[in-house]
């Protein structure tokens, strides 16, 4: 009797990568189930305000651990010498100093970013992801209240709250995020240029990015482009060290990255397409399957995405469509789109934050690529680990500009849709070192188009910066209102009654209702006032030109009842409309109130 074959067992690794295989299969079911499919929208509002700051923060310190423990793993070639640091380093800091000594601190998205910071208190004081509407002072300690779930991806306020968290609830933390966001995403694209063509494409890359106005404008802002901007440059690092040493750590530190990237901006999950072929083609290379914890359990990471999306797109008002929009994208708004797009990124007058230089140095280097990949067919099993990840996260970009030429609101000529232009910008650049860089090799031309460059920055980005009329007006009434009404002594609790947004006030710890909010409630303000409850009331209001003559009249959506009697504090003019701020100095109870007043 012939006796049966002993049986051969897989390898142990063999049978981890099966053991993971499965368990992501299982997170990637209950993640589709439980972000699409299952739940309600009051339920996925209600989870994701409640739970989502603790999976951003579960997804940042894993994030952190795992580069921590990369770090370890670098190699020589993966780590500049410092002698090659000096430059690079002297030029971020120039670039860092003039954007933030050019630039105000200030909003450079009306209102979006008040929403951002609003989210980011929520985060700080309560752990919630949810926007406040009203706030109060209660017994010393200010309260948000009727709080809901705003559309605005999670990671950029909830590393705003982490600041506030170390140093203390201060506005200008949102800022400080930003300022030092600039120089972190320049180091990072040096790095990139360095690894792809050397250190005089990584210089290469840092000029370009640094004299395009619309970069360093975000530098002094408070919106999320920043951030989305660096996110995007990391993933692009990562997955470069992944390529070039496909390994268990570096996977890891790539998908969470990416998983942080998803939640930067609204449609920065378009590239986690790119990043899940990119980690196929590092099993290719390695001619295994390689599955870490971190990638298991990814799909889990973005559930709260996935809901806050559900209750997005199943809210309209969150839309914030025109009155004859029904629909936020359409082939309709192409042909809008389009020729905004082609007058900023062309435009050669100081009008826009845009660089026509790179623009057109990028354009001819994607068609320069694209000939010499049709012509080189090379193989993407051999292909450099830079260029394969920086064009396969180009690709990424390009669809993304795609999709938001089909946005009802993304003309790039709008000074508050520019900023969508940002990841386009990325790729020309990095376009532009790859061809260049190709070039040098038989022709000296690098140090000419940095000398270009450089000239291009002295004699075009410094007028643009120093005139900035790309600035947006109405974030600089708010300003002013802030500046009048904080610099005169308080008495008391103050309040302010508002005809742009409350949110502004809120972040201050300072109450605020709407102007048509004020008239509803005239009666419970005129108690608090009689009863010392806010001492200091002031109104904000608009009057819009009539005559040639500079005659103006109040708008009457900013009209109170003749009930309030208002003082005059100051006035000043905003285009051709004048903003007037009053003091309340008193009001009638309603009994005693006439029927209006201007």
């Amino acid at each position: 009797m012939t006796s049966a074959a002993p049986r051969v067992l897989p390898p142990a690794w063999a049978r981890r990568v099966e053991f993971r295989l499965v368990c992501f299969g299982l997170a990637a079911v209950a993640a589709v189930y439980l972000g699409f499919l299952g739940p309600d929208v009051a339920t996925a509002d209600h989870f994701v305000k409640h739970y989502g700051y603790h999976t951003i923060a579960t997804s940042f310190v894993l994030w952190v651990a795992c580069l921590w423990r990369l770090r370890a793993g670098l190699g020589p070639d993966e780590i500049p010498p410092r002698r090659e640091l000096l430059a690079p380093a002297a030029v971020i800091a120039i670039f860092t100093a003039f954007y933030l000594f050019a630039e105000p601190f200030q909003s450079k998205v009306l209102y979006d970013e008040f929403v951002l910071q609003s989210t980011a208190y929520n985060m700080h004081h309560f752990r919630d992801a949810s926007t406040m509407v009203r706030g109060y002072d209660v017994l010393g300690v200010f309260l948000s209240t009727d709080n809901y779930l705003d559309k605005r991806p999670f990671f950029y306020p909830f590393l705003v709250s982490l600041l506030h968290d170390l140093t203390g609830y201060r506005v200008l933390n949102a800022y400080l995020l930003n300022a030092a966001l600039y120089p972190l995403a320049l180091t990072v694209a040096w790095w990139l240029g360095r690894m792809l063509a050397g250190t005089a494409a990584a210089l290469l890359v840092v000029l370009l990015m640094g004299t395009l106005p619309l970069f360093g404008q975000n530098a002094t802002g408070a919106g999320m482009e920043m951030l989305n901007i660096c996110m995007l440059l990391a993933v692009a690092a990562l997955g470069s060290l992944y390529l070039r040493r496909p390994d268990e750590t570096r996977l890891s530190a790539l998908v969470l990255g990416t998983v942080l990237l998803a939640q930067s901006r609204y449609e920065s999950a378009i590239y986690v397409g790119p990043v899940a072929v990119l980690i196929m083609l590092g099993w290719w290379r390695a001619g295994r399957v390689i599955l870490s914890w971190p990638s298991v359990i990814a799909p889990l990471l973005l559930i709260t995405y996935a809901l806050q999306n559900k209750v997005l797109s199943n809210t309209k008002w969150m839309w914030e469509l025109r009155d004859n929009q029904e629909t936020r994208f359409s082939a309709e708004y192409l042909p809008g789109n389009l020729a905004g797009a082609v007058e900023f990124l062309f435009n050669t007058t100081v009008r826009f934050a845009n660089s026509w230089w790179l623009t057109v140095l990028g354009l001819l280097a994607l068609v320069a690529i694209i000939v010499w990949l049709i012509l080189r067919r090379p193989s993407l099993r051999t292909a450099p680990a830079g260029p394969t990840v920086l064009g396969l996260l180009s690709l990424g970009a390009l669809a993304n500009t795609v999709l938001l030429l089909f946005y009802y609101w993304s003309s790039y000529s709008d000074p508050m849709a520019a900023r969508f232009a940002l990841p386009l910008y990325l790729t020309f650049a990095f376009a532009a070192v790859i061809a260049v860089a190709m070039i040098d090799r038989r022709w000296p031309v690098m140090r000419w188009v940095q000398a270009a460059t450089i000239v291009y920055g002295l004699g075009v980005t410094t007028k643009q910066v120093g005139q900035h009329l790309y600035s947006h007006l109405g974030v600089a009434e708010i300003e002013w209102e802030k500046a009048v009404i904080n610099a005169r002594p308080a008495s008391g609790q103050r309040f302010v009654i508002t005809n742009k947004s409350t949110l502004p006030w809120l972040l201050d710890r300072t109450p605020s209702i709407l102007v048509g909010r004020a008239r509803l409630v005239q009666d419970r303000l005129a108690w608090q006032m009689t009863e010392g409850d806010f001492r200091d009331v002031y109104v904000t209001q608009t009057l819009r030109p009539t005559t040639p003559d500079g005659d103006h009249e109040m708008l009457p959506e900013d009209r109170l009842p003749a009930a309030f009697h208002l003082q005059p504090v100051a006035e000043r003019r905003f285009g051709t409309r004048l903003t007037r701020i009053s003091r309340i100095v008193a009001i009638d109870p309603p009994a005693a109130a006439s029927p209006a007043a201007d």
